[in-house]
């Protein structure tokens, strides 16, 4: 297998498993298996992850950088979901009056 570039892998990443829309996990030795390379660096992640980035995909490493994520981005705003610990807002009404005042 020949080394691909971050772009050529990405694009082979998101042509092989784009249809897994619960996203799937490689371990460090699966990216060099899949990649043809025989080490990586971060960069490389990067790379990819900026690559899937404009599909909106992600690519991203755990901690310890042994398991890798790939992922679709998600679409809902934080605000949006319901936040069962969030203060109710504080608003405070008062009525105005339609009469004139004399």
């Amino acid at each position: 297998m020949s080394m691909k570039s971050a772009k050529e892998f990405a694009l082979w990443l998101k042509e092989r498993f784009g249809d897994c829309p619960q996203g799937l996990y490689f371990t460090k030795d699966d990216i060099k298996d899949l990649s043809g390379r025989q080490t990586f660096r971060q960069d490389f992640i990067a790379d990819v992850h900026s690559e899937l980035a404009q599909h909106q995909m992600c690519f991203i490493s755990d901690a310890l950088k042994e398991n890798y994520f790939m992922m679709y981005l998600p679409k809902v705003y934080w605000k949006d979901h319901k936040d069962r610990y969030a203060e109710k807002p504080k608003v405070h009404l008062m009525p105005v009056s339609t009469q004139k005042q004399r």
